[in-house]
C-alpha cells in the first residue's frame, strides 16, 4: 500500500499546531512549577496527536519512519535502557517505557514533518524558540530586580514574577541549548534584516542567558556557535580553534566527582534506578549506597547502563552522523535539524541530568537533538512534488 499522502488542511492547523506544541516545550522548565502537570499537557497537546499521525501515515504504508537501519543502534539502546531495570533496585518501569515512547514518537513524527511539511516544521521550531527567549528575558529581569548582578542566574532563590520555579541551573542551561541554536541556525539562514533579525536576536538573548546562568558554558556556546560559521566558509578548518577552545570550556564548567565511585559495575551497570536530580543508587558489594548526582550524562549513561550502554549509545548518534556526512549536501541549508547536535552533547557531558524519563529539560540538550538529526536524514523521492 503506498503512503498516504497529507493534504493542504493538515498544513493549515499543523503550523498553529506545531508552534503551540514548541512553544510548550521550549518554555516549560520556565513556566510550569508541576512536572506531572507539564507531562499532561504535553501529552494532550503533542504527543497523542504525534502517535495518531505518526499510526495513520504507518498503516498506510509509510514504514520508513520508523523502519530506516539508521535507528537499529537507537532502538538498541532504549532496549537494553528497559532491559536494565531486571537488575536496577529501586526502577521506576512506569516512567521510564512512558520516556522511551514519548521518544519513539518524537523521532516517528520528526521524521514524517521533515518528509511533508519542512517549511512548516522548521518555522514552528523558529516560533517556539523566539518564545522560549521571551520568557528567557522576562525571568532575567525579573531574577536581577531581586538579586545583586554579580550573581549567576538561578544561583540563589528567588521569588520570580507570576511565581515562575526558580530553577536548578542545570535545568536552565539544558533547556536553553536547542532553542538557542535552532534561532541561530534559521537566522543565518535568512538574513540579518526583517525575520533573520528577530532570530538573531533571540539567539543573542539565548546565549545571553546560558552565560549569565555559567559564564564558561555561555562561552562554550558561543565558541561553538562561531566553529559552526566558520566551518561553513572556504577555510573550514578554522573551525578546529574555536571548537578547541569550547571543548575546554566544557570541561572546566563540568562538576568535579570522583568518578571511580560510578564505575562500581563497568560493564553492565547498576541499572535505570530512581533517579532523582541529587542523587543515584548504585550497589557497593552487598550494600546500597546513594552516590550525588553526576550532573554528567555521560557518567550517568555508565553509572546506569555501563559500557555496553555507553557503545550503544555513541552507535546512535554515531550511525546518522556517518550518513549525513557522506552526502554532498551535508552543509545544505538545513542547519536547523543539525546544529544542535554538538553543543547539546556538551551541555550534557558539562550539567546533564536524567538520562531516560518522560520529557524533560535534558531532552533539549540530548534527544531532541538527535531527533532532528534522524528528520534531518528521512528524505522523499526526487520524483516527489515540491516541499510545503
Amino acid at each position: 500500500m503506498p503512503p498516504l499522502p497529507p493534504n493542504i488542511m493538515q498544513g493549515r492547523w499543523l503550523r498553529w499546531w506545531l508552534t503551540l506544541s514548541f512553544t510548550v516545550m521550549f518554555t516549560s522548565t520556565f513556566l510550569f512549577n508541576s512536572r506531572i502537570g507539564l507531562l499532561n499537557v504535553l501529552d494532550v497537546l503533542f504527543f497523542l496527536p504525534s502517535l495518531t499521525l505518526l499510526t495513520r501515515a504507518m498503516v498506510s504504508g509509510d514504514h520508513r519512519l520508523l523502519t530506516s537501519p539508521l535507528l537499529v543502534p537507537f532502538y538498541l539502546l532504549l532496549g537494553w535502557a528497559l532491559l536494565s531495570m531486571a537488575w536496577a533496585e529501586d526502577p521506576n518501569t512506569s516512567r521510564t517505557v512512558r520516556g522511551v515512547v514519548q521518544l519513539l514518537v518524537m523521532v516517528g513524527i520528526f521524521r514524517w514533518l521533515h518528509l511533508y511539511f519542512r517549511n512548516t516544521f522548521k518555522q514552528a521550531l523558529a516560533n517556539g524558540a523566539l518564545c522560549a527567549m521571551v520568557v528567557a528575558a522576562m525571568v532575567t529581569v525579573s531574577y536581577y530586580t531581586t538579586q545583586p548582578l554579580s550573581s549567576p542566574l538561578f544561583s540563589e532563590p528567588a521569588n520570580l514574577i507570576f511565581r515562575l520555579p526558580s530553577l536548578d541551573p542545570s535545568l536552565a542551561l539544558m533547556a536553553m541549548v536547542a532553542p538557542t541554536f535552532i534561532l541561530v541556525a534559521q537566522g543565518l539562514e535568512e538574513g540579518t534584516g526583517g525575520k533573520g533579525g528577530r532570530r538573531l536576536a533571540g539567539a543573542a538573548m539565548g546565549l545571553v542567558f546560558i552565560g549569565l546562568v555559567s559564564l564558561p558554558l555561555g562561552l562554550m556556546c558561543l565558541l561553538l556557535a562561531i566553529a559552526w560559521l566558520v566551518s561553513r566558509t572556504s577555510r573550514p578548518w578554522l573551525a578546529v580553534v574555536p571548537a578547541l577552545a569550547a571543548l575546554y570550556l566544557m570541561v572546566q564548567g563540568a562538576t568535579d566527582v570522583t568518578i571511580d565511585r560510578y564505575f562500581l559495575h563497568p560493564l553492565i551497570g547498576n541499572g535505570l534506578n530512581q533517579e532523582s536530580l541529587n542523587g543515584v543508587l548504585a550497589h557497593d558489594g552487598d550494600s546500597l549506597v546513594e552516590l550525588a548526582h553526576p550532573r554528567n550524562l555521560f557518567l550517568l549513561l555508565i553509572h546506569s547502563l555501563g559500557l555496553i550502554g555507553l557503545v550503544l549509545f555513541i552507535a546512535s548518534w554515531g550511525s546518522p552522523l556517518a550518513a549525513l556526512l557522506q552526502r554532498e549536501d551535508f552543509q545544505g541549508s538545513r542547519g536547523a535539524y543539525t546544529i544542535t547536535v554538538i553543543p547539546g552533547l556538551c551541555m550534557a557531558f558539562a550539567v546533564g541530568t536524567y538520562l531516560l524519563v518522560p520529557f524533560h529539560a535534558s531532552w533539549m540538550s540530548l534527544w531532541l537533538p538527535l531527533a532532528l538529526l534522524f528528520a534531518r536524514l528521512c528524505e522523499r523521492p526526487s520524483a516527489q512534488p515540491e516541499l510545503r
